[in-house]
């Protein structure tokens, strides 16, 4: 196969699929050809990214996917996209193995902040605590000039059992919960919340109402992964 990408996905594999069909939800083909070129690697085994962030005796995912990386480096895409906030923690040191382009949820998300129709200042960040903790998000926000509303400890309780109990454990869409996680940030004093995890972006994605303003970050990276899909389909065609 020539003319693809490819997606480094399985953490967690819910988040993975919901962004893949939200991809060719948002394509229009009219027949089959018509349809993006793209590997799926759903590596579902990767040590749990934020249990090594918060205690580096746990079992570091960096091997795993390097494996990946290497995987890819073989198979040769065009880019690469990584749909988990946390795994971010270790793009440095995936991008020194490879010379494919891995794109960067977390730039693309505050890319997204800062070209805002109606400013904001004040983020509200929504994330596991490997996220929180590894301050993927809080160092660059606060250098493009945001003020980051960082979760309570009884709010990141309630963001972790969304994420993990809920989602994770269980594959339930728990709305009352994601509302209630929303409307404490609110309370905090935040003017929009950023959803850093890609669970998160699983339950806003089947939230019909948005009561509340949100960034989401997998549809920032779903945005430039369309946009780059689209110029691969174009110069190719």
């Amino acid at each position: 196969m020539k003319n693809f990408f490819a997606i480094l996905g399985g953490m967690g594999t819910l988040a993975t699929t919901n962004f893949l069909s939200e991809l060719n939800k948002r394509h229009k083909p009219t027949k089959d050809q018509d349809f993006f070129n793209y590997i799926l690697l759903n590596h579902a085994d990767i040590p749990d990214r934020t249990a090594y962030i918060l205690n580096v005796s746990e079992e570091s995912p960096l091997p795993a996917l390097l494996e990946d990386i290497h995987t890819l480096n073989t198979l040769k895409p065009e880019f690469i996209v990584l749909p988990c906030n946390t795994a971010h923690y270790f793009i440095e040191e995936l991008q020194k193995n490879t010379t494919i382009p891995i794109i960067n949820m977390i730039d693309e998300t505050i890319n997204a902040l800062a070209s805002r129709p109606k400013p904001v200042q004040k983020i509200g960040l929504a994330a596991t605590e490997g996220t929180i903790a590894s301050q993927l998000y809080e160092k660059k926000l606060n250098a493009a000039g945001f003020e980051v509303i960082l979760p309570t400890t009884s709010l990141q309780q309630k963001i972790n059992r969304l994420i993990y109990t809920c989602i994770k454990e269980n594959g339930m869409i728990n709305f009352p919960l994601y509302e209630e996680i929303l409307l404490e940030f609110q309370q905090l004093g935040n003017e929009v919340t950023l959803l850093g995890c890609t669970e998160l972006s699983l339950v806003n994605n089947l939230d019909e109402e948005k009561k509340f303003p949100v960034v989401d970050s997998e549809k920032t990276l779903l945005d430039r992964t369309y946009q780059l899909a689209l110029q691969i389909k174009k110069l190719h065609s």
